[in-house]
């Protein structure tokens, strides 16, 4: 049995160059578990969630690229392929086959991917969320909804041209900075109401 008192493990590994990171909550001689988080979100999301879980399972938490303490791709690749080529590295070189995924948002249309393209290797999957973004599926009534087929009918060079435009844009974005932990952790408890003050205040530390 886990040290109830004891968190997680820090540990790296490497997909396409980039150094990553994920947590290990012990006990390796149990079922693997991974947890996959959401786009707005890093490992630490599911603490809670391990914490309970961790007696049975062997849980793992990744960072996805760019978030938490993972690496950001250097040039600016989060293509959804990458952070499937992401999940299949952790799966591949920490031997975690067959493998148990829990997944929100984006880890859940990450986690969905992976399982479609090897699903000898996943055990069981529960996707929260994870089927895209709103749009698809939809009937294409109002602007809203007909905004993603506009998109599309645009000529190749026009939707180049955007993409250039839009990347340079976020390569002059300066990451947002917090003064004191105090006011990182006002601005976590006003994005997220749910939270009670300790757990803000667990996600605002890391």
């Amino acid at each position: 049995m886990a040290d109830r008192g004891a968190g997680p493990t820090s540990r790296t590994y490497f997909s396409q160059r980039l150094r990553l990171h994920y947590v290990d909550w012990g006990n390796a001689d149990k079922p693997a578990l991974v947890l996959l988080h959401g786009g707005r979100d890093h490992c630490r999301s599911w603490d809670w969630t391990a914490e309970a879980l961790r007696d049975d399972w062997h849980v793992i938490a990744p960072d996805l690229r760019g978030h938490g303490d993972s690496q950001w791709s250097t040039d600016g690749n989060y293509w959804i392929a990458s952070y499937v080529y992401d999940l299949a590295q952790l799966i591949h070189q920490q031997a975690l086959a067959p493998v148990t995924i829990v997944a929100h948002s984006l880890g859940g249309n990450i986690a969905l991917r992976y399982a479609g393209v090897y699903p000898e290797t996943v055990a069981k999957l529960v996707a929260i969320e994870g089927l895209g973004p709103r749009w698809v599926g939809v009937e294409r009534q109002g602007d809203s909804a007909d905004e993603p087929f506009r998109q599309l009918r645009k000529p190749i060079h026009e939707r180049t041209d955007e993409w250039i435009r839009e990347q340079r844009a976020l390569a002059g974005r300066l990451p947002r900075r917090y003064a004191s932990l105090e006011e990182a952790f006002r601005r976590m408890q006003e994005e997220n109401p749910h939270l009670s003050a300790e757990q803000a205040l667990q996600l605002t530390a890391h």
